[in-house]
């Protein structure tokens, strides 16, 4: 796992979330602004899923089946996200992105103790 892209997916993770409440907070619909942090979020999702299974493939990391669950589990909650904020078309729509950008910065945090070893 790269250090430096679990960073930036945090980062960016946080910040859609960040961008999301102040929607919810503004009793507004999910718009554009949230899909295309989504669409961001998701891309660097993909890149890492992609590194992260070519590193196991190498042998490198953790074995077992928790860490490519997780990384496929990551690709799926911004999709989701997307879906059901687009269909709530009141401030629960962001809400529910706010949750996404959540989900995602733990899950990476988490990813990256699983590939460390220091998994509690």
């Amino acid at each position: 796992m790269t250090n430096a892209l679990a960073t930036v997916i945090i980062v960016v993770s946080l910040l859609t979330a960040a961008y999301a409440l102040v929607a919810a907070l503004r009793d507004r619909p999910m718009g554009w602004g949230e899909l295309i942090a989504l669409g961001a979020l998701e891309i660097l999702l993909v890149v890492q899923a992609v590194l992260g299974f070519v590193k196991v493939a190498d042998g490198a990391g953790p074995g077992g089946a928790t860490f490519p669950g997780y990384l496929l589990g990551a690709l799926l909650i911004p999709v989701a996200g997307a879906g059901w904020g687009a269909l709530e078309r009141s401030r629960w729509g962001p809400a529910v992105i706010v949750v996404v950008g959540l989900a995602v910065a733990v899950m990476i945090v988490r990813m990256n103790q699983i590939w460390t070893g220091t998994a509690a």
